[in-house]
């Protein structure tokens, strides 16, 4: 007979609280997911109170241990801050003078804190976030360790509210044209650089159009280590001429025909930022495997990133796709840092060998991925170069005077392509939230913040007033019919570029046309996205021929005439068709230019 088997106890029990032993030093140390040190702080340079950097180190280690290293350097930063408020203050002296009341002379400290650089108060958002660095140290400390503290600590709610109401500047899009310009004459220069040193190691002999002494330097750095350019004493060790180093620029500027270097990187990721609008700090991050074919078109790429805040449950990846057949496409630009970075990746370290941006630290001697700070650094010195040679064109051709770079930092790329993407759409947020691909508008209201978005949202409501007003009195406003009736006699017996004449493009009888607008097909080659021109000099001598047509027609006509209907066509030839030509093309195409036969005078 089966014995009586017994009863199971379904109760559910409480879990222990998990209690962490108290930390035998003040240094945090950080290790990556194979237990290499990748980061270490220590606590001992701040001044702290023993008892206070022992709770602070302890929190921070333990609280921080899954972060990026970007956000363990901020809390590091902040940390710093209230050290730095400690010594001032005088009166914390132990765990004990952690108070509600120290908290309250804390955040008075931060309103009297002055930025050195603008020589103004810090901002709402910066003292709410360093202070929110320390909340969460002493949070932490409370559900974990409550003994530690022995007095009440509270810290209040919404200490600076609307923190976000000042608008960061922003960049015009004349700005970040002149950006993008002076970053691809960087990249092609990077490029050709590279390439000639990848013909150097191919070979053994001489290479057409490179000193012999160059092509041996190159030879003997590239044996050293395995084709990344060594330290100055293990150059020195293996018997590299370092007088001849010197002469050649030094090792940072012979790296660069290599592999990839700090100097060049910045060129690439700001050209990145701009195409891609993308956040500065999950650009950085991007992996070489972003590219995926589109599913519909042949010639298109989608480049895909992880942003860590993108979606609360569900992270969303970044995503979008461009036309391989422009020369400065992102695509092209990875495919290009993929060559580039391709013998640093196999000296990486196994949590960065897979990332783009891909750099050897001079300090460390080691291949990393770049650091946000070495990306700020590298701006200022990307600016003046580029300005130094945009001097040097406008002094040889004062002519055709280019304007400088502005000063600028990576922060301000993405809120300023998405202005110009609102300014573009006509004042839709929606279409400028999916291009930086937000949950919620009200995180791209934040973005496109500025004065000039506030002229366009009070033009939209006017005229939606209008209309409302049109509805309910059954006419339009006087002051409309003529708007509209001089875009209509403005654009009387027009020329479409280059083409057959249109009796009134801007008449709205054209499918899809609306009257006191021109016509979509008016010019609308010129903005097709399927526009293929082959690159070279017959081509090359058209594009210059419409062009110089364009700016005689522009001396000759009605200004707003002009602008309504053959601006846009100028603006198309001059900043998107003829960049993409080589300048080696041009003498070449204006000598053929001479015999074309004479286009149409535009009317």
């Amino acid at each position: 007979m089966a014995g009586k088997r017994g009863r199971i106890d379904r109760r559910l029990s409480a879990a222990p609280s998990l209690v962490l032993e108290r930390p035998a030093d003040i240094i945090a140390v950080f290790r990556d997911g194979w237990g290499e040190v990748v980061r270490r702080f220590d606590f001992h340079p701040l001044g702290l109170p023993a008892d206070i950097a022992m709770l602070l180190a302890d929190a921070f280690r333990n609280h921080h241990a899954a972060s990026t290293q970007e956000t363990q350097r901020h809390c590091w930063m902040a940390l710093r801050t209230f050290a730095r408020f400690v010594a001032e203050d005088g009166l914390i002296l132990s765990v004990n003078d952690l108070t509600s009341v120290m908290v309250g002379r804390y955040i008075a400290w931060l309103d009297r804190q002055i930025a050195g650089q603008t020589n103004q108060p810090w901002s709402r958002s910066s003292r709410a976030n360093v202070l929110m660095q320390l909340r969460q140290m002493i949070d932490w400390t409370k559900r974990r360790h409550p003994s530690r503290l022995p007095a009440r600590i509270d810290f209040p709610w919404r200490v600076w509210p609307n923190r976000n109401t000042d608008a960061r500047p922003r960049l015009g899009g004349e700005d970040l044209k002149v950006i993008l310009r002076a970053c691809y004459e960087e990249i092609d220069e990077a490029w050709d650089r590279f390439e000639t040193g990848r013909k150097i190691v191919a070979t053994s002999g001489p290479v057409d159009g490179v000193d012999p002494e160059l092509c041996d330097l190159i030879r003997a750095l590239a044996g050293v280590d395995d084709g990344v350019v060594p330290s100055r004493t293990l150059a020195i060790r293996s018997g590299v001429n370092i007088s001849a180093v010197n002469r050649r620029g030094g090792l940072r500027h012979l790296g660069g025909y290599l592999h990839l270097t700090g100097e060049t990187v910045a060129a690439f990721f700001i050209a990145l930022s701009i195409q891609t609008a993308g956040n500065p700090d999950a650009l950085r991050l991007i992996t070489r495997d972003c590219q995926v074919a589109h599913p519909l078109d042949e010639h298109r790429i989608i480049v895909e990133w992880a942003k860590p805040r993108a979606g609360a449950k569900m992270k969303r990846a970044q995503r979008r796709s461009f036309d391989r057949r422009r020369r400065y496409a992102a695509p092209n630009l990875i495919d290009r840092l993929l060559a580039m970075t391709a013998a640093l990746a196999t000296r990486a370290s196994r949590q960065d060998r897979d990332r783009l941006f891909l750099v050897k630290s001079e300090k460390k001697n080691t291949v990393t991925l770049i650091a946000d700070g070495t990306l700020s650094h590298a701006l200022r010195p990307f600016i003046k170069r580029s300005n130094a040679r945009i001097a040097i064109w406008n002094k040889a051709a004062p002519e055709r005077a280019r304007p400088f770079l502005p000063d600028f930092a990576a922060v301000l790329l993405r809120g300023s392509v998405a202005t110009e993407y609102y300014k573009a759409s006509g004042g839709d947020i929606v279409a400028t939230q999916g291009v930086l691909n937000h949950a919620r508008a009200d995180t791209t209201e934040l973005y496109i913040k500025g004065p000039q978005t506030r002229r366009i949202q009070r033009e939209t409501i006017a005229r939606l007033q209008a209309l409302m007003l049109g509805w309910i009195v059954g006419a339009k406003t006087d002051t409309e019919d003529q708007a509209q009736r001089d875009c209509i006699a403005l654009a009387s017996g027009a020329t479409v570029p280059f083409s057959h004449d249109c009796l009134n493009p801007a008449a709205g009888t054209a499918p899809g046309s609306a009257a006191g607008r021109v016509c979509r097909h008016f010019g609308g080659c010129l903005r097709c996205p399927g526009l293929v021109i082959p690159i070279d000099a017959d081509h090359m001598a058209r594009v210059l021929q419409a062009k110089e047509e364009l700016e005689r027609t522009r001396e000759r006509i009605d200004p707003r005439r002009f602008e309504l209907l053959y601006a846009s066509s100028l603006r198309i030839l001059t900043d998107d068709i003829l960049p993409d030509f080589p300048q080696s093309l041009r003498a070449e195409a204006e000598r053929r230019m001479a015999v074309l036969p004479p286009l149409p005078a535009l009317e």
